[in-house]
């Protein structure tokens, strides 16, 4: 009988070791479209929400937030945002990638920042019937030249 009380308390304190799921924020995630995510992510780069980054970030099993805790992405964006800040954008080259037709499409983003302009490829994956920006190439900007 008094094993019937352990295992139950053994199982509460597991859970709340465990903490659970991560809680998503609200909102909404990911964009209708590839192109539609890429902007939206850049959108809010230029307006600094790192939160809601994380919700149009991630990967064919849905955002960031699935994975990591939210003080973790958000330290994440900031990262990313600091990297791509940007007076102006243009999305370009949109392309099915081969291997995963229907399932992920690369662009070329041309950022403007006063004089310089650098070209960075995006990767967007359809995550159920949205699209989260997967991957975006941080060394395109990031490279110093000699």
């Amino acid at each position: 009988m008094h094993l019937r009380r352990i295992i139950p308390l053994a199982i509460l304190v597991l859970v709340a070791a465990c903490g659970g799921r991560n809680p998503v924020p609200p909102g909404p995630t990911g964009a209708p479209a590839p192109a539609a995510a890429v902007e939206r992510f850049l959108r809010l780069v230029e307006a600094k929400n790192y939160r809601e980054m994380g919700l149009v970030f991630g990967n064919k099993d849905g955002n960031i937030y699935r994975l990591d805790p939210a003080r973790l992405v958000e330290q994440r964006m900031f990262a990313i945002a600091s990297i791509l800040e940007h007076e102006s954008f243009s999305i370009t080259n949109e392309e099915q990638i081969p291997g995963r037709f229907g399932e992920a499409v690369r662009m070329t983003v041309n950022l403007t920042n006063g004089r310089q302009r650098k070209q960075v490829p995006f990767t967007a994956v359809r995550s159920g019937s949205t699209w989260l920006v997967e991957q975006v190439d941080l060394e395109r900007i990031t490279r110093i030249a000699f």
